[in-house]
């Protein structure tokens, strides 16, 4: 809502780790960026939200699907709902949005995060006006015996063929491959796992070539919806954690292959991992890369469970954006339903 202050300084922007939006909402945020600005509902008071959308515009508005063209039409009722709100519910409405702007002086940076790149590389001169991006690409193993977690996602060469598109144009270093999550399961009493050698050394070999140093992982956290999910979905299937050892073997491994290749691997949110496994904490969404050693004061650390994350926001939504890759794991999509396949290559 255009009338709300906006901060003094510059920040930091992810897009985004609620939702993939280089893949199914760049129609969206174009527009937005012509806008300049973008209202971000507090995912924690998204239910006031549309209660109080509901009660501004007389019970007359429909509240859209959370999908691409769904959220399009979140932001137009929003606009319509401002030219109504009143003074007593204008408080409510500036607690449940955070009003970001998008002009380029505003913006430190843009921190991307996709499972796919393609609508992006088609669309990138529309935020050429961003002149720092960093891309968070998640590539994970595509065999068979693992399209039960990340149905729909890119083919490995496509992917790799987007990684190596993307160095070439902003530079390697502008680039972190992640392999994540790393993802054990029981299935016929045997101790399984998504972690690949043979692909991890062929994405070694292909990225690094292109100038890309960083490969992220972490094990996969067994949230409630995670756990429903396999019980409903997938009930041949037990999720388990794997014995320490195990995990270790696995990220020394990581080391010695990335390496060989001139990569170095680190951990996303991984507290008390050995120097032995040759690793590093990674820090995501780092404002060092976007301002160097002149970054300001808020350059902080979020100090959430073993995150090296900087301040910054995510101006993504659960509840209007829902992603259209059925990821088995993800703590993102609130409802784990699959879109249109349009907007996805």
């Amino acid at each position: 809502m255009s009338g709300y202050g906006l901060p003094k300084k510059p920040r930091l922007l992810s897009a985004s780790k609620r939702t993939d939006i280089p893949a199914f909402y760049l129609e969206w945020l174009s527009r937005a960026v012509q806008r300049g600005w973008v209202d971000v509902p507090n995912p924690m008071l998204s239910g006031r939200l549309r209660k109080l959308i509901e009660s501004t515009c007389g019970g007359d508005e429909v509240l859209p699907p959370a999908t691409p063209l769904g959220r399009i039409a979140f932001d137009e009722l929003l606009a319509r709902a401002a030219g109504r709100i009143s003074v007593e519910d204008a408080e409510q409405f500036a607690r449940a949005l955070t009003h970001v702007s998008l002009k380029p002086d505003d913006v430190v940076g843009i921190v991307w995060w996709s499972k796919n790149y393609g609508p992006y590389l088609r669309r990138r001169e529309e935020f050429a006006q961003y002149q720092r991006q960093f891309f968070q690409f998640t590539i994970n193993p595509r065999t068979p015996a693992f399209s039960w977690m990340e149905p729909d996602v890119p083919p490995e060469q496509e992917a790799l063929e987007q990684a190596v598109t993307l160095a070439g144009i902003f530079g390697g270093g502008w680039v972190a491959w992640r392999y994540d999550p790393l993802v054990f399961w029981f299935e016929d009493g045997e101790p399984r796992s998504n972690w690949d050698e043979a692909f991890f050394r062929r994405a070694c070999r292909a990225l690094s070539g292109a100038g890309i140093r960083s490969c992220v992982t972490s094990k996969v956290d067994r949230y409630q919806k995670f756990e429903r999910r396999m019980k409903r979905l997938h009930p041949d299937k037990q999720l388990r954690e794997p014995e320490p050892d195990e995990f270790e073997a696995i990220l020394r491994r990581m080391a010695e292959i990335a390496g060989d290749a001139g990569m170095h691997v680190e951990t996303c949110s991984e507290a008390g991992v050995p120097a032995k496994c040759r690793v590093s904490p990674a820090s995501c969404i780092d404002r060092r890369r976007f301002g160097g050693s002149d970054a300001p004061a808020t350059d902080r650390k979020l100090g959430r469970d073993a995150c090296e994350c900087h301040a910054h926001i995510d101006i993504g939504d659960y509840g209007t954006q829902e992603c259209g890759y059925a990821c088995i794991y993800c703590y993102a999509n609130p409802n784990h339903r699959l879109l249109s396949k349009g907007s996805r290559r």
